[in-house]
């Protein structure tokens, strides 16, 4: 290809990959190209004397930044990743090639999207997590400019709504950017920089797929440019679609009966602290569900029998609600699927025009459209009632004399897995809409004007599939045979009790967790001999098709998020004429307008309470901003003894809110190299994070949660010093007396509702960024770079959002039971539940955003690369790039314990990517391994007060160790040909997991071919 305009030097520098300064890319990603960051080596050797001519040790705009500068000046450490590095991987997801990174490790992907995983809505995505400090606080840029988020409310975006092969690098810039970029810049920002000016012609095709013969992949990508006018201008397309296939659970043996989980030991209740407390089971079911029914007879609340009247067989008691064996619904076969079917499709249009010799105009426009489906959980019931008068009910579960329920005239169903109604899932359908358009001019030689606009738009489509009328379900599941209703003497025709009577309420039935009509003042049929109520029978799997299609429903939740950012700035330099001892004084000065809305509408069937789903409302909201920025580079010296180069740069950026008011960031810089060879560099950032929209304006929706009580026995001593005295007073509070708080176990059995919701009081919160680095390049070792940088980022008054669990947590954690978090929980006192061991049991919540939390992260990155052509045997590459993790710490709420994570699942303390790769001739040949060391089981402090927790083999999870290969063959007619494997030695997840920490897609075979041209032959 070729790249011509106005700035071609410029931008051959920006096709160049990262230099010294810059943190190699990760697996199977060493470059295999001679513009690598050796030839940005003052000393480097003859083999660079191309790229060197066109850089001209020229400056270009490095992420983090507005100024031209030369990349290893900049004080910031940036991780850059070059689209070979992309295409050497083999991956076709961005988000899983990404999460390779030691920084973004934690960044949300399929896996997380998938299934019973994704929350409402979230099937499909992938957002980039910087630091494991929350996808709402890390930036992702397309060329330096915001793109529209793809979750409502939020500022997150989508990284399959990004073009994989339009993509020229990506720049990793971590710790506080607020300054240069605005908001949600707290943990950095990933820039995606794309192809410009291009020429010719780019196709791609790959395909892939598993050991196991799942987990297909497929990839199309085609880019073709032309320039016209005499080369004024340039207009360039690019066109992609990849495919990702679904895996489920049951796909893989290794996931069904015979997977293997931590569960409560039941011959340790006293907790003896020779004797784990938790160990592995297999065959683990549900103890109190089942596809058909499970029946309670005498009064128990446990089942006796199975739908069919087979007596139901108890497993081997695991706690909580399961079990070993027995007659429950097989775990394994309930929770659906972990990864996704994903379809994209991506279409960008790139134009330029140079207008003048110094003016060049510029659009571009992208439409996405991203298919993601996926399928969970089905529907549950727990404690239904059910009338003695129903048909259905086999004759030996409803003899009075073995029915303890029958004085209520009801046989109790404890609980059933309604697969039979087909599993829960999302099919969803997202659409961005993104286009840019703006000016480049060249003022002087020195400086530069810059303006853009960018509106992007996402409409998104949710739809929850296999969800229920719940009325019509208990409508349905209350059947009678019609002639013993009318007349007393059965004929055999079973109907809806509701299709005679014309009054759905009498199929109420007060027993704890059935639904109650009279709490709706409008229902989903009219009941009646037309409301087309066909019976459901509870005692078997086998429906009649007419009751699934009265009961199912899908529901359809749409939201619209629109983005618009106006963008004016100068930059350049001052001239010779205000220089001190070295390059003139750079700066950048602008102004920047944003306005993000966010619309989401559910369902009107959403919204009545009626569906299985929770209940959810209309959230609208939006705000605006009005910025102004400065940044300034100073090198102070240059060329002197002692003194090759010092420089210092600073930003500021105010910022007035719409909903927050005046916000103010800055942050300042170092670079020093008392010799060519070597430069230090170091940071200090002050960044905000304004409140998104939901974080505002979500009204209260309902949301569900299962709860690991922190009160129940056996959990008091797994958190703070006051967690036993705080739940010892909560529990004797509600009337629990002293035994029944020393084996309360705070089961409930089921899913808990409870509510959550925006706060319009939320301020911004502040980040706190310190980096400190250095840089090695020895001209003695031509090719050899080395860096190593420390970063250390505070977040004071955090807006955090607990989940159920935490906020369980944070209420008896605190100093006293006088806090925010308690007053949040609802629960069961003495004598108010229908079960008497619902006493003390939490009975609902409420979730809300509050700036309480404080968050912190401390460690080094550092990366080797070595770069050796040679005369005869190609040139080698080799890269080492890493992380030692040094803190991740949490604290919910002044004054609470401190939470160390790192070390902990997800937050390794060390990740290390080692990249070999070797160019022969038209060969190419890749080897990477992908590491991070053990990680915790369990949160620290649980280990710390119950190191018993699990035998000391468990108590850590397997390292990752991860080796992925590509070989590439390219023809003299510029086609490449190419195969890989990824995980060659078919690591496993560790036990007890399915996505951690690698893949459960286990080993990968693909391939691969690459055409590309100079010329469109037009």
């Amino acid at each position: 290809m070729k790249f011509t305009s106005i700035h071609q030097g410029k931008r051959a520098m920006l096709a160049s990959a990262a230099v010294l300064a810059l943190v190699a890319p990760m697996t199977v990603q060493a470059q295999d190209v001679a513009e690598d960051e050796t030839c940005l080596d003052e000393n480097a050797d003859g083999d660079c004397d191309d790229v060197a001519g066109a850089v001209e040790q020229n400056a270009i705009v490095v992420s983090g930044t507005r100024i031209r500068t030369r990349e290893y000046d900049f004080a910031s450490p940036v991780v850059a990743i070059d689209d070979t590095a992309i295409q050497n991987s083999g991956v076709t997801n961005l988000t899983d090639f990404l999460t390779e990174a030691p920084a973004l490790t934690g960044s949300y992907n399929s896996n997380d999207g998938s299934g019973a995983n994704a929350g409402i809505g979230g099937v499909g995505l992938n957002l980039l997590d910087l630091r494991n400090l929350g996808t709402q606080r890390t930036l992702t840029l397309i060329d330096g400019r915001r793109h529209v988020a793809a979750v409502p409310g939020s500022s997150s975006v989508d990284t399959n709504s990004i073009p994989i092969d339009l993509i020229e690098r990506i720049d990793i810039v971590t710790g506080g950017a607020s300054a240069i970029y605005g908001a949600d810049a707290v943990s950095g920002v990933v820039n995606f920089v794309t192809k410009r000016d291009f020429e010719g012609f780019t196709v791609r095709a790959q395909t892939g797929i598993s050991e196991k013969g799942d987990g297909n992949s497929s990839f199309v990508s085609a880019t073709i440019g032309t320039n016209f006018a005499g080369g004024r201008g340039n207009i360039a397309a690019n066109v992609e679609y990849g495919h990702d296939d679904r895996l489920l659970l049951s796909d893989r043996r290794a996931f069904g009966p015979s997977f293997r989980a931590f569960f409560d030991n039941q011959d340790d209740l006293a907790d003896d602290p020779n004797i784990p407390d938790r160990i592995l089971a297999s065959d683990v079911n549900y103890l109190d569900s089942s596809p058909i029914s499970a029946i309670d007879t005498d009064f128990d609340f446990l089942p006796d029998f199975l739908g069919d009247g087979r007596p139901y067989i108890p497993g081997t008691f695991l706690g909580s609600f399961f079990e070993s064996g027995g007659s429950g619904t097989p775990v394994s076969t309930y929770s659906g699927e972990i990864l996704p079917n994903l379809d994209r499709y991506i279409g960008n249009l790139l134009f330029s025009y140079e207008l003048t010799d110094s003016v060049r105009f510029f659009a571009e426009g992208k439409y996405a459209r991203v298919d993601s489906e996926s399928f969970g959980q089905p529907t549950f019931d727990f404690f239904i009632g059910v009338p003695t008068d129903n048909p259905f009910i086999p004759a030996n579960i409803n003899d009075p004399a073995v029915n303890a329920f029958d004085f209520l005239d009801i046989v109790l169903v404890t609980g059933r897995d309604n697969l039979d109604l087909g599993r829960r899932g999302e099919d969803n359908r997202r659409e961005t809409y993104r286009g840019v358009a703006g000016i480049e001019a060249d003022i002087t030689d020195t400086i530069r004007f810059d303006a853009s606009y960018v509106y992007g738009q996402s409409d998104n489509v949710i739809r929850q599939t296999n969800t229920r009328f719940n009325d019509r379900f208990f409508a349905a599941l209350d059947a009678v045979d019609e002639g013993e209703f009318l007349t007393g003497t059965p004929n055999g025709n079973i109907v809806c009790r509701s299709n005679l009577t014309g009054d759905a309420t009498s199929s109420n039935q007060n027993v704890t967790g059935a639904f109650f009509f009279d709490d709706f003042d409008t229902l989903s049929f009219t009941p009646g001999a037309n409301s087309g109520c066909v019976p459901f029978n509870l005692f078997s799997n086998n429906q009649d098709p007419a009751s699934l299609a009265f009961i199912n429903t899908t529901a359809v939740d749409t939201s619209t998020i629109k983005q618009h950012v106006a963008t004016a700035a100068f930059s350049g330099d001052f001239g010779d004429g205000f220089a001190l001892w070295g390059d003139p004084i750079g700066f950048a000065l602008g102004a920047e307008y944003r306005k993000e809305i966010s619309e989401s509408i559910p369902d009107p069937v959403n919204t009545t309470g009626l569906t299985f789903g929770n209940a959810l409302f209309p959230e609208t909201g939006s705000f605006d901003v009005y910025e102004g920025f400065a940044e300034v580079r100073v090198p102070i010296v240059q060329d002197r003894p002692g003194f090759y180069e010092l420089t210092v740069n600073g930003a500021a950026r105010v910022s007035e809110y719409s909903t927050v008011g005046t916000t103010f960031t800055y942050q300042g810089g170092l670079v020093y190299a008392p010799i060519a060879d070597f430069r230090v560099r170091g940071t200090y950032a002050q960044a905000v994070r304004a409140p998104n929209i939901g974080e505002l304006f979500s009204p209260s929706n309902q949301t569900f949660a299962f709860i690991d009580d922190p009160c129940a026995f056996d959990n008091r001593d797994n958190g703070s010093a006051t967690r036993e005295a705080n739940c010892v007073a909560l529990l004797s509070g509600l009337g629990l007396t002293d035994a029944q708080i020393a084996t309360f176990t705070g089961d409930a059995g089921v899913s808990l509702p409870g509510l959550s919701t925006g706060n319009l009081d939320l301020s911004e919160e502040t980040a706190k960024t310190i980096t400190l680095g250095a840089i090695f390049q020895p001209s003695f070792i031509p090719g050899l770079v080395m860096s190593a940088d420390y970063y250390d980022v505070e977040i004071e008054d955090a807006i955090s959002t607990p989940s159920a669990n935490t906020l369980l947590e944070l209420c008896v954690d605190a100093a006293t039971l006088d806090n925010e978090f308690c007053d949040n929980i609802d629960r069961t006192p003495v004598g108010a539940g229908f079960d008497p061991n619902d006493a003390g049991i939490v009975s609902g919540f409420t979730l809300r955003p509050q700036n309480v939390a404080a968050f912190s992260t401390k460690g080094i990155d550092f990366s080797l690369r070595y770069r050796q052509p040679t005369d005869n045997l190609g040139t080698f590459n080799f890269s080492v790039v890493g992380n030692h993790l040094i803190e991740l710490k949490t604290q919910g709420t002044p004054g609470a314990d401190i939470i160390e994570n790192a070390g902990v699942q997800g937050a390794p303390e060390w990740q290390v990517n080692f990249d070999f790769n070797w160019t022969l001739d038209n060969f190419n040949f890749n080897y990477g391994i992908n590491y991070w060391d053990e990680t915790l089981r369990f949160a620290r402090r649980t280990i710390e007060a119950d190191p018993d927790i699990v035998a000391p083999e468990f108590i850590k999870i397997d390292a990752k160790f991860q080796h992925d290969m590509q070989l590439r063959w390219t023809t003299e007619d510029d086609m490449s040909f190419y195969v890989g494997v990824n995980n060659i030695f078919d690591q496993e997840p560790d036990v007890g997991l399915t996505f951690y920490p690698v893949s459960a897609l286990g080993r990968f075979f693909y391939a691969g071919v690459r055409i590309t041209g100079d010329q469109l032959g037009f």
